[in-house]
């Protein structure tokens, strides 16, 4: 995977970085062969739950102590319901109205509607039947005006006496999981019964999993790569990453050609159609030990953590280009003389600026032209009009440090290639670490 990053203005100087990760494409760096597991309880499972008639709003019953909620109720059938969906082959559908954001129905354990399904046909049996709801928040715009959880009415149809509206039940309310509440992420949380996950568990709803991991060293960044898994949260050594949901975008809607001008519109320039819209989560390198790192994850919808892997990042490849009608650097403009008026902004001279990440240097300059150079990062080509002493002026400001520039003018290249033309300086450099890619081989190898 290769990620991209720009920014550009028009008149104003612009560098490109691409990112590669630091491993070979075909390594994969599992993050362990050894995980454990504990289900969380799809029930009321503590004291501070509490039972009222209908259907509360989510955000004012959990009043941010969670973004999770249990409702609970039990659905009565009787011999003659059964002996009615048989004799008339009516199959018992529950049907809710609405939800905001995300529900999760349980009917005796088994999950039947899950994300945006708003029907299901359910299975029930004779006498008392458990349905459960998980309700789940997310976060944006105007969300203290929508609200959360169940919208309208939930009913059960296709009973012989008519539906059964469940939101005038009698309904237990819990506020949170009780993970969240023992601290399953915590190094010190004794609470929980953990056991050891086998490699063919069947991946399951609402399940913790936790590891311990080691890092290779350095000062690259850091990733975890959680596309084997579904939708829920991740800590590391008790800091929380964040969620995580590997939900695929749509195979179609990207465009061939790129174009942000005119008024905004979310599907302008979209990529990686048919591909998870993200699979790789960034962990500050200040959370992490060289060994013994406790990874703990809720899973909410099924996932597979063996397949978890450890990524390293950074941006090796950096590019720049700038023209001689761009302005020039902004601590120029801001300079002190100029603000007393002695100096014109008129009279300074553009610059293009290189810069690695920290712990790396520009050991090499694969493309560099001043005059009327084409093409983009990774694909720059010469124009007719060239300075011959572009490389090797490029390569003398740039090689060995971690940033350099270079004034956008023909006094600093020796000659005016192409007189009366606005030339530019496009420049494509490599960015290197004192810790090669062998490093990062050898600690593959330890797993």
């Amino acid at each position: 995977m290769v990620c991209e990053c720009f920014a550009r203005l028009q008149k104003y100087s612009f560098q490109y970085c691409q990112a590669q990760q630091l491993r070979h494409q075909n390594d994969f760096y599992y993050i362990s062969k050894s995980w454990m597991t504990t289900k969380e309880p799809l029930n009321i499972w503590s004291k501070s739950s509490f039972t009222v008639e209908g259907i509360w709003e989510h955000l004012n019953v959990t009043k941010d102590q969670s973004d999770y909620l249990w409702y609970s109720t039990r659905v009565y059938v009787s011999d003659s319901d059964i002996l009615f969906w048989e004799e008339n082959d009516v199959h018992p559908k529950l049907t809710i109205d609405g939800v905001r954001d995300i529900l999760r129905v349980f009917i005796n354990g088994q999950l039947i509607v899950k994300d945006e399904q708003f029907k299901a046909v359910i299975s029930v049996s004779i006498g008392k039947n458990d349905c459960t709801a998980g309700s789940i928040n997310n976060y944006g715009a105007f969300l203290e005006k929508d609200g959360a959880g169940i919208r309208g009415k939930i009913k059960i149809t296709g009973f012989e006496n008519g539906d059964i509206d469940l939101s005038k039940s009698l309904w237990t309310y819990q506020v949170g999981l009780q993970g969240e509440f023992l601290k399953f992420y915590s190094e010190e949380n004794e609470n929980s019964e953990w056991v050891e996950l086998t490699p063919d568990a069947i991946p399951s709803t609402f399940t913790w999993y936790k590891t311990y991991f080691d890092v290779p060293g350095g000062i690259d960044p850091v990733a975890l790569d959680f596309k084997s898994m579904g939708k829920g949260q991740a800590w590391v050594n008790g800091q929380h990453i964040g969620r995580y949901w590997t939900r695929v975008s749509p195979k179609s809607g990207c465009q061939q050609v790129c174009d942000y001008r005119g008024a905004y519109n979310s599907d302008k320039c979209s990529t990686n159609c048919g591909k998870p819209t993200q699979t790789l989560y960034h962990v500050p390198r200040s959370w992490l030990k060289a060994t013994n790192n406790l990874l703990v994850i809720l899973e909410e919808t099924g996932g597979n953590p063996f397949e978890i892997s450890v990524k390293l990042h950074s941006s090796r490849i950096i590019c720049a280009q700038v023209s001689e009608s761009n302005y020039p650097p902004l601590q120029k403009l801001v300079n002190a003389d100029l603000i007393g008026e002695e100096v014109s902004a008129n009279n300074m001279i553009p610059e293009l600026h290189l810069h690695c990440q920290q712990g790396h240097t520009i050991s090499s300059v694969a493309f560099a032209s001043f005059g009327t150079p084409g093409g983009s990062c990774q694909n720059f080509s010469r124009g007719n009009c060239h300075a011959p002493s572009s490389m090797s002026i490029v390569s003398e400001a740039c090689q060995g440090k971690r940033s350099c520039s270079i004034k956008i003018s023909d006094s600093a290249f020796g000659v005016d290639p192409c007189p009366g033309v606005v030339k530019t300086l496009s420049v494509e450099a490599r960015c290197t670490s004192p810790l090669s890619d062998d490093f990062f081989q050898e600690a593959v190898s330890s797993f």
